[in-house]
């Protein structure tokens, strides 16, 4: 069965929900690989771009190359807005991540489920 990469936007929902830092850094983390995988599936599914399937996807880093294709999409707005929220979904992540200290961890995750919902949101719009 295909898995559901939105179940880990609602589990980030859940995670953020906490005062608990292992959680709310894990919130922010799941909260990128839900739309992140999202975004690649469109870019390679919808618009059956070749450097992400078969073979070819290990080619290159598709963490940079999706938000790039996004943001190179300059006919659409809203293509270009989940590039961008994209850059800064993988920018938060790294830091839940990696960092050893972050300041304000509960408005990251708050402002990291908001970011994923404007993907979520756009994502729709691209495939009415």
């Amino acid at each position: 069965m295909k898995f559901d990469w939105s179940e880990y936007f609602n589990l980030a929902q859940e995670l953020a929900g906490t005062s608990e830092e292992a959680k709310l850094r894990s919130a922010v983390s799941r909260a990128y690989y839900a739309v992140f995988c999202l975004a690649r599936n469109y870019c390679r599914d919808i618009q059956q771009d070749p450097q992400l399937s078969g073979n070819k996807a290990y080619k290159i880093n598709p963490h940079q190359y999706v938000p790039q294709k996004f943001k190179n999409q300059s006919k659409s707005q809203t293509m270009i807005e989940i590039g961008e929220d994209l850059t800064r979904l993988r920018k938060m992540r790294n830091q839940a991540d990696y960092a050893d200290t972050i300041s304000n961890l509960q408005q990251q995750a708050r402002n990291a489920l908001m970011l994923a919902q404007n993907v979520i949101s756009g994502l729709n719009e691209l495939t009415k």
